[in-house]
């Protein structure tokens, strides 16, 4: 939630979702989205109204980044690529691992919602963000918040190379069925708590996506 708000997806003065359409987006529990927006009031970031819901503060200028909010160097070059490629293969294969291992119902749920997203014929402009929001509901699935922060965190990263992929590719029947099938392959190793099967799916994938990237 704070990476939507700070990128700007979520505007200032704008209402939130519900606690109920943040539980199902992100596959928390209720309590845990209290603790998040709690989280959020404290640093300013959102205002709560009774009866209202929760709203988006205007940023004050100069405020420094939360200490939750984990600060990842830009990429500016070819050798940035390649080492980040390298980092999200190891960190997201040990994030799909710990969602096999610890998801719950729900979090299944929220990562299928996801998948069914992608299925859909949709704009083109939308494929990046379901993309990154499978990414980010399979780390929802670890119930690790340091797997969640920084996962938010590395949006504007991953937004950047998925952008790419999607409008240089979307046209491409076999590139949306080998993402389609790469997805659904995490999602059932997830679904079967095979944490081993997981690692190996998000790994496979992510080496493809990087390839296609390269390749152009």
């Amino acid at each position: 939630m704070r990476a939507l708000i700070e990128d700007g997806s979520w505007s200032p003065r704008s209402r939130l979702p519900s606690e109920t359409e943040l539980a199902r987006r992100f596959g928390m529990s209720r309590p845990v989205i209290r603790q998040a927006l709690a989280r959020l009031r404290d640093d300013g970031l959102i205002q709560s109204r009774q009866g209202s819901g929760s709203f988006v503060l205007e940023p004050i200028d100069g405020r420094d980044v939360a200490p939750s909010q984990v600060a990842f160097p830009a990429i500016s070059s070819f050798a940035d690529i390649t080492a980040f490629a390298s980092f999200r293969e190891g960190m997201e294969g040990e994030i799909a691992a710990a969602a096999a291992l610890n998801r719950t119902e729900a979090q299944l749920g929220a990562i299928a919602s996801v998948l069914a997203r992608l299925d859909d014929k949709k704009p083109l402009s939308d494929r990046p963000q379901d993309d990154f929001d499978f990414h980010l509901a399979v780390a929802a699935a670890t119930g690790n918040p340091f797997f969640i922060n920084s996962l938010s965190s590395l949006r504007e990263h991953m937004m950047m190379g998925m952008s790419l992929i999607w409008n240089f590719s979307a046209d491409s029947a076999d590139f949306r069925s080998t993402v389609g099938k790469h997805h659904r392959a995490v999602y059932a190793a997830i679904a079967k708590r095979d944490d081993g099967a997981a690692r190996a799916a998000m790994k496979e994938h992510l080496q493809w996506a990087s390839a296609r990237m390269f390749k152009g």
